[in-house]
């Protein structure tokens, strides 16, 4: 009888100092059963009124930013993503199924009247300029769109502070000893040191 191990990956997003983990639908939530997109809208906005939603913009649930976000009504939401749907298949295949009609009906003549109405409501903010500074390098930029959700002065400074907060960081566990280790999630790295890595590479030669 052979014994085999199971090596099990948790990955989460660190948020303002919070862990938020990935739940069955794919959504990011916390121990406190706040999802991620929820908390970034309200962080910058306040509470959600009773009704209403945040919808993802580019329907990616994994894209949180700001930017990404938007306030829908709760029936309008549903119906819309109820019409994204394709009930005789698999729920969630949105590369082949969702998508293609999400564009459709932004391309519609409804999909068009609705963005018009939400830029009339929002194009205040839109249009705002002013002077922040920068979270990442202390630099001072005057910011366009976006308001108070811009935080960076660039592209740059965004991606070094997100790695500075580890904000993409993830659970592993080593294969050689079991120790759990951090590391950034587009970091391919397999072993918690140098010195497991070395007994992997020695054991795959004698194999």
């Amino acid at each position: 009888m052979e014994i085999k191990e199971e090596i099990k990956t948790i990955k989460y997003i660190e948020y303002d100092g919070m862990r938020f983990y990935q739940e069955d639908k794919g959504y990011w939530i916390s121990s406190k059963h706040k999802r991620l997109h929820v908390y970034v809208w309200e962080k910058y906005n306040g509470p959600v009124p009773k009704g209403y939603h945040v919808h993802h913009i580019d329907h990616n649930i994994n894209n949180n930013e700001i930017d990404n976000l938007m306030l829908m009504g709760k029936y309008e939401h549903l119906k819309l993503h109820a019409s994204l749907q394709n009930k005789d298949k698999v729920r969630g295949n949105l590369d082949k199924y969702a998508r293609p009609k999400a564009i459709e009906w932004h391309k519609s003549k409804e999909g068009k009247e609705w963005h018009k109405k939400q830029y009339e409501m929002t194009k205040d903010k839109f249009h705002q300029r002013l002077d922040i500074v920068c979270i990442n390098c202390g630099k001072k930029v005057n910011v366009g769109r976006g308001g108070a959700g811009n935080k960076y002065c660039s592209g740059k400074c965004k991606s070094q502070y997100r790695k500075k907060m580890g904000w993409d960081n993830e659970e592993r566990i080593c294969p050689i000893c079991g120790e759990t280790f951090i590391v950034d999630r587009h970091n391919s790295r397999k072993y918690c040191s140098n010195e497991c890595r070395v007994i992997a590479r020695n054991e795959s030669k004698k194999n």
